[in-house]
């Protein structure tokens, strides 16, 4: 039996010691390495979330004559988001009715609020297309009241009062959702921004 202190004993320790090591480092190397296979192997793709926030021009009206009023709000937008994955086709119609004129230009009417998402996880097919096509509702009762009506303009068809801009391009950004891109619908009379946000959010297929 080796005597601790000998050459030899001292030699053995050393190699039991160099192999625990080397297990221990295999351990986290494994345990580290098992899940990435599958994750390495999948292919990309994208789903997408749409918000919408309104919002009043410096001259709009409702801000110089109704500070502090409820109105409510409600517009359509049409949509189309089409892949192999998933399908989508139709009106949105999301309404608001319960707002109060805020007391000066940089407030939003409307909250940043979730308009529409996919639940599935498609090929990327580039963005939905998206536009609003109408905005109506009104502020405050009686003598003060003012209503909006606000469409888009139609060929042979007279340019209507409030006309509505759509598909007017913002900076693209970012924020605690992700990378967006930005698009406006502008009434002309009633001076109101319908902005919505098209967010592309990663996923695995």
């Amino acid at each position: 039996m080796p005597v601790i202190g000998h050459p030899r004993g001292l030699a053995r320790g050393f190699m039991r010691f160099r192999t625990f090591c080397r297990v221990l480092a295999l351990v986290p190397l494994t345990f580290g390495l098992a899940p990435v296979g599958p994750v390495l192997g999948a292919e990309m793709g994208v789903r997408h979330r749409i918000d919408v926030m309104v919002s009043a021009e410096p001259d709009a009206p409702v801000l110089s004559r109704l500070k502090g009023a409820r109105g409510e709000l409600s517009f359509t937008v049409r949509l189309s988001a089409n892949s192999k994955e998933s399908r989508f086709f139709g009106m949105l119609r999301p309404s608001f009715p319960d707002i109060i004129v805020p007391d000066g230009p940089g407030k939003p009417l409307v909250q940043q609020t979730k308009l529409w998402e996919e639940d599935v996880c498609h090929q990327r097919r580039g963005l939905p297309k998206v536009t609003v096509t109408q905005l109506g509702g009104h502020f405050a009762e009686g003598e003060g009241r003012i209503g909006i009506s606000a469409i888009n303009r139609h060929i042979g068809v007279l340019v209507p009062p409030d006309e509505l801009t759509p598909g007017i391009k913002l900076d693209q950004g970012s924020d605690s959702f992700g990378l967006f891109y930005a698009f406006r619908a502008q009434s002309r009379n009633s001076r109101l921004n319908v902005d919505l946000k098209i967010y592309p959010i990663d996923c695995f297929l």
